[in-house]
């Protein structure tokens, strides 16, 4: 279960990409395994649900770039793009766990 503040970033993410539900429940499912880790439990949660959604954009060939997340998250592109590489290694080595 998301809070209140996190679950207003994904919606305003979702509207302003306009962004499937699918794709949203997806970001949202990897948003919490990524907490569950503590690998980036401090991290701002602008940073977070923006790396989230774009990495499941990637996944599921939507056309969501760094530059519209930066947009909205007010996050520098290349600070996003190093979460972003976290991230996809996490997501890596979980899958070579399977």
């Amino acid at each position: 279960m998301l809070d209140r503040k996190t679950e207003i970033i994904f919606k305003k993410f979702q509207f302003k990409l306009k962004l499937k539900n699918q794709i949203i429940q997806y970001a949202q499912t990897l948003y919490h395994d990524l907490l569950e880790k503590n690998s980036l439990k401090n991290e701002s949660p602008y940073l977070l649900v923006g790396i989230c959604i774009f990495t499941v954009s990637r996944i599921e060939d939507q056309s969501t770039t760094l530059e519209e997340i930066a947009e909205i998250s007010h996050i520098k592109e290349e600070d996003l793009r190093k979460c972003f590489e976290m991230v996809f290694d996490e997501i890596q080595k979980s899958l070579k766990g399977v």
